[in-house]
């Protein structure tokens, strides 16, 4: 049955029962601002004596017309199926609109699951035919809905109000905000509920190359889409330009989302951007997402912490400001007996092997690039130190490189995606 979604403003609703169903029934009508009265024979769920305070009108009678007086719904929640046919029958005659619980036959409209967040009220309906599947759909949405958002929503009335007035948005006092979003590499299942929570909020949004299309889809169609991309090599916007953008749209009254890669904490210029931000008054939020170093040793299978292996893991960057090989880290593979996971290292490959041989590090260390995280060209690529550039030629940027004699046991876990391994 193909239903028409309405949001009622506030009515006069009669209950007919007092018992668990019609409980449920109460508990949802109270949340709005109708009337609420209830009718029965007998009492038999304890909240309507705990709320008695609330009801318009509460009865311990059987239910006759005389009391459909003055009422625009009722519902029958007794389960009483010829009381539910009686109601149907004289309520064209009586002015009502009728729900009968369980019953839809008996039903001018059926009561959706609802999840509320101050002004805003999502239902979810499965036109009578399972309430239950309903219930689980609305949960799913109430998980992932802002917490604690009154002030979220004050700005949206405040926005829509200026709109109204044909105001342009720096010419109110409403201030901005800006998120600084860790999307995770490629899967959108790699998002915090909080960053799946806000995307379908942001007016404008700048959008990393890293931040997958899958993710960007999210955003809402009027969201202006801002690409900053920093490939290796090219730069749409410097990071100075960046941070302007950001300050400028926040200024406009905007939701702005700054949409990265990973984990924005981790090799994401967070710090660049929120000081600069709260330097000019604009406190941003920064949200987690999946590092792509844990996400691809889970892809690859292969475990950066491994009992008598490993003791603990090193997350560097082998791309330093300007496109400059770092090599810092390198000599600490002699000395730690930890697992390596370098960012940004699937260009640098040949500088790697070099640099590692010059620091007598051993060239059979076992080594993996992880490439395309989570997506659908996903490849893990096996080997040592000694083969990393025949290993990068299997496999394409973006890429992790994992280091260490935890790599060795890669084999014994599974794992995602075409996994490549060199003699």
């Amino acid at each position: 049955m193909n239903v028409l979604p309405l949001a009622l403003t506030p009515k006069r609703i009669l209950l007919i029962g007092a018992g668990h169903a019609a409980a449920q029934k109460a508990r949802a009508i109270l949340q709005s601002d109708c009337a609420l009265g209830v009718i029965a024979q007998a009492e038999r769920d304890p909240f309507f004596a705990e709320n008695r305070a609330r009801l318009a009108e509460f009865r311990l009678e059987r239910f006759d017309f005389q009391y459909a007086k003055g009422w625009d719904i009722l519902v029958n929640a007794t389960g009483d199926a010829a009381l539910s046919r009686t109601l149907w029958e004289a309520r064209k005659t009586q002015g009502y609109w009728l729900n009968c619980v369980d019953q839809p036959e008996f039903c001018d409209f059926y009561f959706s699951a609802t999840v509320r967040d101050h002004d805003l009220c999502v239902s979810v309906s499965s036109g009578g035919t399972s309430p239950r599947y309903a219930q689980r759909i609305r949960d799913l949405i109430a998980a992932v809905l802002p917490r604690k958002s009154a002030a979220f929503y004050r700005a949206l009335t405040a926005a829509r109000t200026q709109k109204k007035a044909g105001m342009a948005a720096n010419e109110t006092n409403v201030p901005g905000k800006v998120f600084l979003i860790g999307c995770g590499p490629g899967s959108r299942d790699n998002l915090t509920l909080r960053a799946l929570s806000l995307l379908p909020f942001l007016e404008v949004a700048l959008i990393d190359a890293l931040a997958d299309p899958e993710i960007v889809a999210l955003l809402p169609p009027d969201c202006r889409r801002v690409d900053v991309s920093k490939r290796k090599g090219k730069t749409a916007f410097t990071q100075e330009e960046i941070n302007a953008r950001l300050l400028a749209f926040a200024r406009q009254g905007l939701r702005v989302g700054r949409l990265k890669g990973g984990d924005p904490m981790l090799f994401g210029r967070v710090f660049e951007e929120a000081a600069f931000l709260l330097e000019h008054g604009i406190v941003p939020e920064i949200v987690n997402g999946v590092s792509s170093f844990l996400a691809g040793c889970r892809a690859g299978g292969i475990p950066p912490t491994l009992r008598a292996v490993s003791t603990g893991a090193l997350v560097v960057s082998a791309h330093l400001k300007e496109a400059r090989f770092n090599e810092d880290w390198i000599p600490l593979l002699n000395t730690l007996p930890y697992t390596v996971i370098v960012l940004m290292a699937w260009s640098f490959a040949a500088r790697i092997r070099e640099s590692a041989r010059r620091h007598g590090v051993p060239l059979t260390t076992p080594a993996a690039f992880v490439a395309h995280i989570d997506r659908p060209e996903q490849t893990t690529v096996l080997g040592t130190l000694d083969q990393l550039e025949a290993m990068a030629a299997q496999c394409a940027t973006p890429a992790i490189l994992i280091i260490g004699e935890a790599v060795a046991h890669a084999r014994q876990l599974p794992h995602t995606g075409r996994r490549v391994t060199l003699a």
